[in-house]
């Protein structure tokens, strides 16, 4: 429902965007978007997008919003990552989920910058997640946005829908604290090892959604430093923590995001 309306979040996303030079192009990592040990990339001249959900509002599913791919990038990709020891896998046909198109229609609405979506490969260890933007990480010296589409706190079973503005369960609102100072902190061992955190099993039932973030940390250059972009728990359980690592310097290169 984030691609309606106006709130925080999605004032946050535009006003991101407006602070950076427009990328040559994006890639992208999405919890919604998996795949097993294998990375599938996606492409294609021209994305289309899927409304992989039910149970909402016609409007919903008459949203659309188109963007070029760049099989250019695309390349670069596959053979960053072969090169670098992963199985790859190139998707002529593929649709983007959720998970990328609603935040890219509050960052680039007229959807004039190419986007190349990267699976998120759920059969692979958390630190080679942490390696896939690693070696990733030189695009951004290309003025390539790097992405990671998933979130902070994503526990499903125990969301009230009827509390979108409430301030937070409050081991949701810890869990999302805790981690914000774990990034800051620039402590990747701790997020690494994030089982080993007595809320990590109530804030993700699944993993899906929380890996995406080690693709960003992966993708962290030297002088890196973390900008929140927008933070707090809605229907108190559902953490919409943005952030972008980048350098200070005028001339930094792209930072990347999780959303």
């Amino acid at each position: 429902m984030l691609a309606f309306g106006e709130d925080a979040y999605q004032k946050a996303l535009e006003r991101f965007a407006l602070s950076i030079p427009k990328p040559r192009a994006i890639v992208i990592v999405s919890a919604h978007s998996i795949s097993g040990e294998a990375v599938h990339v996606l492409r294609c001249e021209q994305n289309r997008i899927q409304h992989d959900f039910s149970g909402f509002p016609r409007e919903l599913y008459e949203i659309e919003y188109t963007c070029p791919g760049s099989p250019e990038i695309a390349d670069r990709v596959s053979e960053s990552l072969i090169q670098a020891g992963f199985t790859v896998k190139s998707e002529p046909d593929a649709p983007l989920d959720h998970g990328i198109w609603m935040p890219l229609l509050h960052l680039y609405p007229e959807g004039d910058v190419p986007v190349v979506r990267v699976s998120l490969p759920l059969g692979l260890m958390p630190a080679q997640i942490l390696k896939l933007g690693h070696t990733l990480s030189a695009l951004r010296k290309e003025n390539v946005l790097l992405i990671a589409s998933g979130g902070a706190v994503h526990n499903l079973r125990e969301l009230n829908w009827s509390q979108k503005n409430s301030p937070g369960a409050p081991w949701a609102v810890e869990f999302e604290s805790w981690l914000i100072q774990a990034l800051k902190a620039k402590n990747v061992e701790a997020i690494v090892n994030i089982e080993d955190h007595p809320l990590y099993l109530r804030a993700h039932p699944s993993d899906e959604h929380f890996l995406p973030m080690l693709f960003t940390i992966g993708a962290a250059l030297p002088g890196d430093e973390v900008e929140v972009i927008h933070r707090g728990v809605e229907y108190e359980t559902l953490s919409m923590l943005s952030f972008s690592l980048s350098a200070p310097e005028a001339s930094a290169p792209h930072p990347g995001v999780l959303h």
